[in-house]
């Protein structure tokens, strides 16, 4: 799982011969400490205005693939699992091993051939899968099995489930399996974050707080998904038995609230 516990953001600059001047601001990341991630920050601000002063055209051409995503951890559950609150607010479950299937709208219509799909792989697998309805089309998760992310046999499993190609391509670079746990805040009728992790003043981090809890009531009033049905037999594997317990209490997965 690409993962890092500590953020912050720090500024590098650039001056050419000519005396022109760049000044970067980047996000920098750690496992260790926050020093570690403010020195990291400086040496990529750094690095960035150096690239942007000798090629301009070049300025948005970063890619950002090898890194992880920049969310705060809110709560661990082991090495393997942990919760994280994303780019819009809405809070994440990254599982090193639990297999979720995104299944976008696209692929989910008509909602029968979904499942009778879902149905036929889990019986060639012998898997218990259950299967959630999202606002977006569908999501399976797959108790009684342990799956490296990112590994080609998964990535053929998750074809065969017609899983979201763009989900598919998360999970392969963030090594790890994602869910959403919390609504989107604009199909709560609400809107995103006035500023984005990590926070570069305290005033910012103020305002994003009082966001939060703006949001946590909006969403009180919607599920995520909801649990449709489950083929295979419910089994859970014992290593994961807290995790779906959690997903479907945090999820409201059988609350019958409309979905967001």
């Amino acid at each position: 799982m690409k993962l890092a516990r500590y953020w912050t953001r720090g500024q590098g600059e650039a001056i050419d011969d000519d005396g022109q001047r760049v000044r970067i601001v980047a996000r920098g990341w750690s496992d260790e400490s926050m020093d570690a991630a403010r020195d990291r920050a400086r040496e990529i601000a750094q690095r960035v205005a150096q690239r942007i002063l000798s090629n301009p055209d070049q300025q948005h051409q970063y890619q950002y693939g090898d890194r992880p995503l920049p969310e705060p951890v809110i709560q661990e559950f082991s090495p393997s699992a942990v919760v994280t609150r994303n780019a819009y607010g809405s809070l994440i479950l990254n599982a090193d091993n639990l297999m979720f299937v995104d299944i976008d709208r696209e692929n989910a219509k008509p909602s029968q051939a979904v499942q009778d799909r879902v149905r036929s792989v889990a019986e060639r697998h012998d898997f218990s899968a259950r299967v959630y309805k999202t606002a977006g089309g569908y999501r399976v998760l797959i108790g009684n099995v342990s799956f490296q992310a990112g590994s080609s046999e998964t990535e053929t499993l998750l074809n065969e489930f017609g899983s979201d190609p763009l989900y598919m391509r998360l999970c392969r670079i963030q090594e790890s399996f994602r869910a959403r746990l919390t609504p989107k805040p604009w199909r709560c009728r609400f809107h995103q974050p006035p500023f984005s992790f990590p926070f570069e003043t305290p005033r910012a981090e103020a305002e994003y707080r009082n966001w939060e809890s703006a949001y946590n009531s909006k969403a009180a009033a919607y599920s995520t998904c909801g649990y449709v049905t489950t083929f295979g037999g419910i089994r859970i594997a014992p290593e994961f038995e807290d995790l779906v317990y959690y997903h479907d209490q945090e999820t409201k997965a059988t609350s019958n609230l409309p979905l967001a």
